[in-house]
């Protein structure tokens, strides 16, 4: 092998062709070892070198599309990143949307996931008890997000809003900084 040629190769005798092919061989082998090794080496040890990058805000709709103490179901876009491909804007899930009026001041808005804590099933809004229910384990929510009733670990998970400013056309948006969290679980461990 290629141990042995190396420690033959300390200047002892003359160099033979075969021996010379043998060490380019083992020199090659080695090259390719390199070059397989170091993506591997990158994919095991990519999880250490990840930092979780801040959670940006995404626009969704604008502030007066909202009517005021009635829940808004809304889609949120964002660019999808899988590994090492960053994809264009496209759906990513969808939250709750509900505005207050807030006494003396301008409106403010909450934003919950859509998602129920219990086992992921999508939340719905019923009309006649001004409740959010999760219709596969009949887990109740208040319009504040917490829990009524149900199997539900913890209340309704609530994401950071922001209104903007008036763009140039007099509109205010609502943006929401989108996330979704583990499941079945009580304390709030955001899926990453």
């Amino acid at each position: 092998g290629c141990g042995k040629i190396l420690r033959e190769w300390k200047g002892i005798g003359p160099v033979f062709r075969r021996d010379f092919f043998r060490a380019i061989v083992c020199l090659t082998q080695a090259i390719i070892a390199g070059i397989v090794a170091i993506p591997g080496l990158r994919f095991l040890t990519d999880s250490l070198r990840q930092r979780e990058a801040p959670r940006e805000f995404t626009r969704t709709v604008p502030l007066d599309a909202l009517t005021v103490g009635r829940p808004t179901m809304i889609s949120i876009r964002a660019p999808l990143t899988d590994a090492y491909v960053r994809y264009p804007p496209g759906p990513v899930g969808t939250v709750w949307l509900l505005r207050e009026e807030s006494p003396g001041a301008a409106s403010a808005v909450r934003c919950w996931q859509s998602i129920c804590p219990h086992l992921g099933c999508g939340i719905d809004y019923a009309v006649d008890r001004k409740a959010f229910f999760c219709p596969c384990h009949a887990s109740e929510f208040g319009l504040d997000g917490s829990t009524r009733s149900g199997p539900s670990p913890r209340s309704m998970d609530e994401l950071a809003v922001r209104i903007t400013e008036p763009d140039a056309d007099g509109k205010r948006w609502v943006e929401v900084q989108y996330e979704e969290f583990r499941t079945g679980v009580e304390e709030r461990r955001r899926i990453t």
